[in-house]
């Protein structure tokens, strides 16, 4: 993936960050949008944000498009980003700092969550999930999982938190597939939705309950995986 191309951790935060903001429409597009990015800051997106000017950040962003993301709020990210590293050293800092006394994966996400949209300024950008409105946050759950899993699927780096205390990154795709295998009672795509999810899972995978989330999003991306197929394996109706 993308994000494992990097073999450092500095590199693997910023690929991470942007590839899941830009995590929303159909996989191939969502690939080459991040690529478009990444490809030209180089072998190293940290050292290209911390050093460049401000007019070569938004030179590589001016003819930017994704869906309803546009080369300003892909622009607004980068400068996000480049002030968060200039402050924290790390997005891992500025997570892991969000956390508090017990530990809560959530209060970490809306540290930084506040953080890119304090630095966006107050227009509203489509690459920013809120987590204070009860968003499921699925894009940011999946970064975190990226940098926190060290698998054959996730390449990894983050000590701060443990795989056992990630969220289950919930869409409208994942929800439909918990509900069909009955892990979820609730139909939308929320916070509260995707912890009840992770829960579930944590029943199957107490120390990784996130550990499936890749193999099951196979279905719908992949022609040749049938959910009916997925629903008969798992004795689902």
């Amino acid at each position: 993936g993308i994000v494992r191309s990097y073999p450092e951790l500095p590199d693997r935060e910023v690929a991470a960050v942007v590839s899941s903001c830009l995590a929303y429409g159909r996989a191939a597009g969502i690939v080459k949008s991040a690529r478009a990015i990444l490809d030209p800051m180089g072998p190293s997106p940290h050292t290209f944000l911390t050093v460049s000017s401000l007019p070569e950040i938004q030179m590589i962003c001016r003819n930017f498009r994704h869906r309803f993301t546009d080369h300003k709020d892909i622009y607004d990210l980068l400068l996000s980003m480049r002030e968060i590293l200039a402050e924290w050293g790390s997005i891992e800092a500025l997570f892991a700092s969000g956390l508090g006394k017990d530990r809560s994966v959530t209060k970490g996400l809306y540290k930084l969550s506040q953080s890119l949209q304090k630095y966006s300024g107050k227009r509203k950008n489509s690459l920013l999930p809120v987590v204070a409105r009860g968003s499921a946050c699925k894009r940011y759950n999946l970064m975190i999982k990226w940098m926190v899993r060290n698998d054959g699927i996730d390449p990894g780096g983050w000590s701060c938190v443990s795989p056992a205390e990630l969220i289950v990154p919930l869409d409208t795709h994942m929800l439909r597939i918990c509900l069909e295998l009955g892990l979820v009672t609730r139909k939308t795509a929320d916070m509260v939705t995707a912890k009840q999810a992770t829960r579930s899972f944590g029943l199957i995978a107490h120390d990784d309950p996130t550990k499936y989330d890749f193999a099951l999003t196979r279905f719908g991306i992949r022609p040749d995986l049938r959910m009916a197929d997925l629903i008969g394996q798992c004795g689902g109706s």
